[in-house]
């Protein structure tokens, strides 16, 4: 298999606007698209106990991101082979980890906090 263009999604509107442009971006190159969320949601709410069918809502909402995320790459560009992923890590080493043997790894320039006054975000930093 070729190697991925591998793009990072929190749901924040930069990281939508770094999905549109990895989109385009592996088209042009010819490679699939990996869409990646991490998130360390069960160390602040823990995994679901065995014994019950709900999924915790941070895993629910991380894989929202990741659907609604691949939904918009394939409005943008129908049949694009792409793959999905999310991690239960932090986004840093998750992105690290996805980006050996990719293409190249895209992120946006800031997240979903409101620390405005940083230059770039600190996964892309």
């Amino acid at each position: 298999m070729e190697s991925p263009l591998v793009v990072g999604v929190d749901g924040s509107d930069p990281a939508l606007t770094a999905l549109d442009w990895a989109v385009d971006e592996a088209v042009r190159q010819g490679c699939p698209l990996r869409i990646v969320h991490a998130s360390l949601w069960e160390r602040y709410e823990g995994a679901a106990p065995p014994w019950t069918t709900d999924r915790p809502w941070g895993q629910v909402l991380a894989d929202n991101i990741v659907g609604q995320a691949a939904e918009r790459a394939l409005r943008r560009a129908p049949g694009l082979p792409l793959s999905t992923d999310v991690a239960a890590e932090d986004a840093s080493g998750a992105l690290l980890r996805e980006g050996r043997g990719a293409w190249g790894v895209v992120v946006g320039a800031r997240g979903r906090t409101e620390l405005g006054d940083l230059l770039l975000g600190s996964v892309g930093l």
